[in-house]
């Protein structure tokens, strides 16, 4: 806010130019003035009084500058569970809170990870395991949200596939290795007894258009698949689903977001701001079924069928959350997992891998609480 006075007598019009600094963005403003004199004479006491009156309603006058700041940000897969980041985006509810998103589609966890810890982007919607294995191996990256506590997926397979252990010497195709595809992967071979890598090949094939094509052109014989316009297809060329994860019970962060601990120590407003901006998208992404049905076939280039409105009506009910906090239980499934292959050093705590406090805040002030109850 910059607030121009000058106050001499009597006036003469004239313009002023003023410096205006905020954040990274520099600017010049002119605005018009009177310049009154310094003199004396007869009735001086008046021109005083005048220019006084002339100065308190100036003083009135105000010119706002708002420069919206730029944020590049990733996101891993054209899937359902990045609805909300899409319409955060394309409702312009980031720009409501002063920022101008850059949005990067960057397929599977670990390469956007790799992209946020190389300082290509600001926040990455990445794979949680990813962030614990960085951090782990001495990155500052760290998780500060997750749209998701569960894992909306479903493995299917080819036609003639109907059990799990008519996967022993076939190809399963993930997102990537390292990636939550590969995480559910592994996860469920290991429950049927059967050996990742061994009894069962795990196939890098991409984001899930790519595993859907893979598995039809007979490089994979199944295939992990977010749940989604992919599964709808699956289903309806015929493929058989051997499982579904969601119905698990396992707690697991989806959709969750990292950034750089030295990023968030420098521009702690701004991602607070990303903050009100994303929870209130989600908002939006749940209660307004046109819009998000709108933004999922812009983005998926798909049309919307009966069976993609039912997947939507799950997502914004069942699984989307209403503030995206990173659970401990979460961060501890990760945890186990890597024990499971190799010792984690001493006094490894779920805490150490979050940095909660952009969450809390939305929390504690009621924020998100407030944008359901004024609907």
């Amino acid at each position: 806010m910059i607030t121009i006075a000058l106050l001499f007598s009597p006036p003469w019009r004239g313009s002023v130019k003023v410096g205006v600094k905020e954040g990274a963005c520099a600017s010049k403003l002119s605005a018009p003035i009177l310049v009154f004199p310094r003199h004396g004479g007869k009735n001086s006491h008046l021109r005083l009084f005048a220019g006084l009156l002339f100065f308190f309603g100036l003083s009135l006058f105000s010119v706002s500058v708002v420069f919206a700041e730029p944020l590049r940000i990733a996101y891993t897969s054209i899937s359902m569970t990045y609805g909300p980041l899409w319409l955060t985006k394309e409702a312009g509810i980031f720009r409501k809170y002063n920022i101008e998103p850059e949005m990067l589609y960057i397929a599977g966890g670990p390469p956007s990870l790799q992209a946020l810890i190389a300082g290509d982007v600001a926040i990455s919607f990445t794979a949680a395991g990813a962030v614990v294995a960085a951090n782990l191996s001495g990155s500052d990256a760290v998780l500060i949200g997750t749209t998701i506590d569960s894992l909306p997926f479903e493995l299917y397979s080819a036609p003639a596939i109907k059990e799990p252990a008519q996967l022993r010497g076939t190809k399963m195709g993930v997102s990537r290795i390292g990636a939550t595809t590969d995480f559910i992967a592994r996860y469920l071979l290991k429950k049927w007894g059967l050996q990742a890598d061994k009894d069962v090949a795990i196939f890098q094939a991409g984001a899930g258009p790519q595993i859907f094509a893979a598995m039809k052109g007979g490089a994979i014989q199944s295939g992990v698949l977010s749940t989604g316009v992919e599964t709808v297809r699956a289903q309806a060329d015929g493929y058989f689903r051997l499982a579904d994860v969601s119905t698990s019970g396992l707690v697991y962060p989806f959709g969750p977001f990292a950034a750089r601990q030295a990023f968030l120590k420098s521009n702690s407003q701004l991602v607070t701001r990303f903050m009100h901006a994303y929870v209130e998208g989600i908002h939006r992404f749940k209660t307004d079924k046109e819009a998000a049905i709108a933004i999922i076939e812009k983005y998926t280039k798909t049309k919307t069928t009966p069976a993609t409105e039912q997947i939507y009506e799950v997502y914004a009910r069942k699984y989307v959350k209403r503030v995206p906090e990173v659970t401990r239980e979460g961060i501890q499934t990760i945890l186990t997992e890597i024990a499971s292959n190799r010792p984690l050093p001493p006094g490894i705590v779920p805490e150490r891998f979050v940095d909660s406090r952009f969450t809390k805040e939305i929390i504690d002030s009621g924020f998100a609480d407030s944008l359901y109850h004024n609907r």
